[in-house]
C-alpha cells in the first residue's frame, strides 16, 4: 500500500476511535438507560454503547457523494 494512503487511513482510524470513545462515554452518562442493570463482566453494555455511537457517526467519515459507489462496491468484498 502507498505509505501516504496508509498514513491517512491511520489518521482516520485514530480520529474515529477518539470520536467513538467520547460518544460512548457521553451516552453512558446520558441517563437514557440504566447502566447499573448490566453486568460489567459482559460486553452487552459496551456493545450497546458502541453500536449507538456507530449509528450516530456513520456518516462523519464518509467520502463525498460522488465516491459512494466505490464504498458500495467495496462492501461486496
Amino acid at each position: 500500500m502507498n505509505p501516504k494512503h496508509q498514513e491517512k487511513i491511520d489518521e482516520l482510524i485514530n480520529s474515529l476511535a477518539a470520536t467513538m470513545r467520547t460518544t460512548a462515554q457521553r451516552l453512558y452518562s446520558s441517563g437514557a438507560i440504566d447502566v447499573d442493570g448490566y453486568n460489567p463482566d459482559d460486553f452487552v453494555l459496551a456493545r450497546i454503547l458502541v453500536t449507538a455511537a456507530i449509528d450516530q457517526h456513520r456518516y462523519d467519515f464518509a467520502p463525498p457523494i460522488k465516491y459512494r459507489g466505490d464504498v458500495a462496491n467495496l462492501k461486496s468484498f
